[in-house]
């Protein structure tokens, strides 16, 4: 952290000067001389602050007691203030600063302004820093007023009580206010950093150059997620021998893809549909997707089409145009009011988001919280705009902008990629998804099926093996670390490294059992609430729409999201027809009253489809007429596929305890939308790549982002 020396600490003393003068001549005799003299340097001082603006409590303190001293001593001529002086000035000063406590505000943070930079002013650690210096000044203050009245009741020790302790408590509080402030917040940091590593385990050793023989492997992913995989495809690429266990018949969780055959009179026709994965963010410069896929040399591989996006509000209707610049522009047509608000708003949002990335080529590719003390301390003046935004509510930003109630929905469109609930969600976790409109989502070609391939690709390259349609019955602990899993056959696979990239409550609460976990751990993990599930309608139609490939469609308080992947990429339909997703977010309330065993499900499951598409009509008019396939997906579709909990498709909800990549079990790590980042195929590969690095940390990790744009169609 970068400071100015003590000019904190001499602002201080510069306000205790009127203090200092009165006690000096007060103690020579002169206490007239000397009330008169430190009213006039306490009036001096705070026309001063008060030309600058900046009247401090010191200051003012100093001249409402010196004043009161004034008008009894020298106007009335009483001495029961001299008498009474010691305890009295003390007392005052007290006062003070419990005050400021009391109204948060402590004393010390306007004099610790002159030495801390800007952007530190509103940060916790800040405030905390401040909040136990002036608690410790006021204790002082305390102390020394007792003194001064013990001093009444033993006279003979006046000299020590009122001038010897005093003063030595004052120098104690003096070079605390020296040395604190450099030393708590490294202090603070250091705690923080290691909050986040609470089971801190050395990586797992394993034996150079073997092979998986007799069910031994170096590491086992436990699902297929994109997190698993990210994970899995960069340990084999390091040498590892993988083994991916996953329960359904296709690799890649939510970024799965389908065909569906529909024969029409004399005519077969073939749609594809994705499970979930229409829109992937990530490209960018310094996107985590875009360093996974140069790490796995798997740019060639790979192509992407990029998803233009369309909102639909009562009375308004955007196509939001690739470049932010041309966003803004179109917004302030419509909301002219609002045109300076919305140059400022994307400004900021997209500070944030580049402060975010700007060091992500110095921690394997992805954004992180600070790694350092010296990082963290530094972070807020490098990174001013995420300092400042990161922790608050993402309508807090929203209100600082904005007073136009539709625009602040139009700009919360995108929050459904996190969480049916956007008062949850902070700036913080806003700002990536803004990246939408910054560096653009994109589709891959083939089916989001396309990724999922590639990267279960250069596991089985590297010697890795995928184990479709293998349930886990089990992860086997051994005396507090994991040696291996149990399938659903009863098969024993070895291995000193898991990663579970399943749902969070199963992965400890089935899988590896109570048992093995730590009390307090095991308490957050059946704490955990799902996080919402959704409804969705595929649909094969016979036309191409006219709307953006990512249409949003505001109804009320939701959205319904209107994916047509089939516009970017035409094979996913026959020609002149569409591949067309209907998704609504569903709470998990909701979501949990849906079950295939309850009698009349399919009928229910039908007429919630019929409601999508009524209401899908309002940006797709006539629409059920030009249906050719059709299929619902239920939350308990989503639980019957995905395995998790109530159907949820991201993770855990939002604003709840995270674990750890390192779980209390020593070798077993966490990959998914369970764990940080979060929710979103961005941020899954996040955490594969933060689980990777637990369990085969790689040396040398800075790398140059290559400048060579992602091949698009």
């Amino acid at each position: 952290m970068t400071t100015r020396g003590r000019a904190g600490m001499v602002g201080i003393l510069a306000g205790f000067g009127p203090w200092i003068v009165y006690w000096a001549l007060s103690g020579a005799g002169l206490t007239r001389g000397g009330v008169a003299a430190a009213l006039v340097g306490a009036l001096a001082l705070c026309a001063w602050h008060l030309r600058h603006s900046r009247v401090r409590p010191i200051e003012l303190t100093a001249a409402a007691f010196f004043a009161v001293h004034a008008i009894v001593t020298i106007g009335l001529g009483s001495p029961v203030v001299q008498r009474y002086d010691a305890a009295l000035a003390s007392a005052t000063l007290g006062a003070m600063a419990w005050g400021t406590l009391l109204f948060r505000s402590p004393f010390t943070a306007l004099y610790a302004r002159e030495q801390w930079p800007r952007e530190y002013w509103e940060a916790p650690l800040f405030r905390r820093t401040n909040v136990l210096l002036s608690a410790l000044w006021g204790a002082i203050f305390t102390a020394n007023a007792l003194l001064g009245l013990a001093a009444l009741r033993w006279p003979g020790a006046r000299l020590m009580l009122v001038a010897v302790l005093p003063q030595l408590l004052i120098a104690a509080g003096v070079v605390s206010s020296i040395v604190f402030p450099r030393w708590y917040p490294r202090r603070r940091a250091a705690r923080e950093i290691a909050q986040r590593d609470p089971y801190p385990w050395p990586a797992p050793g394993f034996a150079p150059d073997g092979r998986a023989e007799g069910g031994r492997h170096d590491v086992i992913v436990v699902g297929s997620g994109i997190g698993g995989l990210t994970a899995g495809a960069l340990l084999a690429r390091r040498g590892l021998r993988v083994l991916v266990l996953e329960q359904h018949y296709l690799a890649g969780g939510f970024c799965t893809s389908w065909p569906r055959h529909v024969r029409v009179g004399d005519r077969r026709l073939r749609y594809i549909f994705d499970a979930g994965v229409h829109d992937v963010s990530g490209l960018g410069e310094r996107g985590a997707v875009r360093h996974l896929l140069r790490q796995l040399a798997l740019e060639d591989r790979l192509a992407w089409g990029r998803m233009s996006h369309e909102y639909v509000l009562p009375d308004l209707r955007v196509r939001v145009p690739d470049r932010v610049d041309d966003l803004v522009a179109v917004l302030g047509a419509h909301f002219p009011a609002e045109r300076a608000g919305l140059g400022a708003f994307f400004a900021e949002m997209q500070a944030v988001y580049r402060e975010l990335y700007a060091d992500a080529h110095l921690t394997g590719g992805v954004p992180t919280p600070p790694l350092t003390v010296e990082a963290m301390l530094a972070y807020p003046a490098l990174h001013p705009h995420a300092f400042r935004w990161m922790h608050v509510p993402f309508g807090g930003m929203l209100d600082a902008h904005f007073r136009d109630v539709r625009l602040k929905q139009f700009l919360s469109a995108l929050s459904g990629y996190l969480s049916d609930d956007p008062a949850a969600l902070s700036v913080g976790a806003m700002a990536p998804i803004f990246g939408y409109y910054f560096d653009g989502g994109y589709y891959p070609l083939g089916g989001s099926q396309a990724l999922a391939d590639a990267l279960a690709g250069v596991i089985r390259a590297h010697g890795g093996e995928l184990r479709l349609r293998t349930a886990v019955r089990r992860i086997v602990v051994e005396n507090g670390r994991v040696v291996g899993v149990i399938s659903g056959d009863g098969r024993l696979d070895h291995a000193p490294a898991v990663v579970a990239n399943a749902d969070v409550r199963r992965t400890f609460l089935d899988l590896v059992g109570r048992e093995h976990l730590p009390r307090d751990f095991t308490r957050h993990v059946e704490g955990l609430r799902p996080s919402t599930s959704a409804f969705v309608v595929f649909l094969g139609v016979d036309y191409v729409p006219d709307v953006a490939p990512i249409t949003m469609l505001a109804a009320g308080a939701q959205w319904l999201g209107i994916a047509i992947p089939s516009k970017v990429d035409p094979s996913l339909a026959p020609p002149g027809h569409s591949s067309v997703s209907l998704l609504t977010l569903m709470p998990a309330a909701a979501a949990g009253e849906w079950s295939r065993k309850v009698p009349g499900y399919a009928k229910r499951k039908r007429s919630l489809g019929d409601t999508l598409i009524a209401r899908a009509e309002q940006a797709l008019p006539g629409l059920r007429e030009r249906i050719v396939y059709r299929q619902e997906g239920s939350p308990a579709t989503f639980a019957r596929y995905a395995w998790t909990t109530g159907g949820a498709i991201y993770g855990a909800g939002v604003g709840q305890w995270q674990p750890p990549v390192k779980s209390p079990v020593e070798g077993l790590v966490l990959a998914g939308a369970g764990v940080f980042p979060g929710a979103g195929i961005e941020a899954v590969v996040i955490s594969g790549t933060l689980a990777a690095e637990a369990i085969c940390p790689v040396s040398g990790r800075a790398t140059e982002a290559a400048r060579r744009p992602v091949r698009a169609a």
